[in-house]
């Protein structure tokens, strides 16, 4: 009660004041919906909802896929190499999001691809610091899976190819649905990245909460952290239920 419903009861009362006061019982009286009126009526929350849902649909997917293929790497290969490689993929859980944020700006500030003040120095920012958390994720699941799955594979005559799509695969789903939306969920409400990377036009929910806030507009602020927690909560209601669905099955 303390840790959860207080907390998100209290963001919802504030969302609905018309002004912010100290809550009382003539708050039914005075309730509005109008902040979340403005939010439908606002293009900079339309925009910046746009693009936290890309960076969380497109950037979980590619950070899950990254995760798989370095967990496959080194589980189930001996490539040389393979333990640095998860070495380095693991660094960045040691960086502060501002710390990583800043080196990421003035590597990528003279790039020659053109990503700097735009949304995918986002992207690439958060894949970067939340690597981790996928490879957590499928890896514990791909250590579970016996080598001699693979090997009846190859002996009934079915190629890595084959083996990967009908056996791997089908096997690692529940572990990499987990992690994606682990990662998708961070990536809707990540904030200390995105202060220093953001740009006008890609600006996502995190740095308009605090600016929200600086602005002193606390009911708009309440609203939108009401729309990240439904929408975070919508992807773990959903991940729960198709693994319900996978255990079944």
């Amino acid at each position: 009660m303390l840790l959860v419903v207080l907390p998100l009861l209290t963001l919802f009362v504030v969302s609905i004041m018309p002004f912010y006061q100290t809550p009382g019982w003539n708050l039914l009286q005075t309730a509005t919906a109008r902040h979340y009126i403005g939010m439908y009526q606002d293009d900079r929350i339309f925009r910046a909802f746009q693009n936290s849902l890309f960076l969380a649909v497109v950037g979980a997917t590619l950070c899950i896929l990254f995760a798989a293929v370095i967990s496959y790497l080194t589980v189930k290969t001996r490539i040389i190499g393979r333990g640095l490689l998860e070495s380095l993929a693991f660094i960045p859980w040691a960086f502060p999001g501002a710390a990583l944020a800043i080196g990421i700006l003035w590597a990528y500030i003279r790039f020659p691809i053109p990503v700097y003040a735009t949304v995918w120095i986002l992207m690439i920012a958060y894949v970067t610091r939340f690597l981790p958390y996928g490879l957590r994720s499928v890896g514990s699941t791909i250590v579970q899976i016996h080598p001699d799955l693979e090997e009846a594979s190859a002996v009934c005559g079915a190629g890595l190819l084959a083996t990967l799509r009908r056996i791997l695969l089908p096997l690692l789903r529940p572990g990499m649905v987990a992690g994606w939306v682990i990662l998708a969920t961070f990536f809707v409400r990540e904030f200390s990245c995105s202060i220093f990377l953001y740009s006008p036009g890609a600006e996502p929910l995190g740095p308009l909460l605090y600016f929200y806030y600086q602005e002193g507009s606390f009911g708009a602020m309440a609203g939108v952290g009401v729309l990240i927690t439904l929408l975070s909560v919508l992807l773990v209601i959903g991940a729960r239920a198709f693994t319900r669905t996978e255990i079944a099955g």
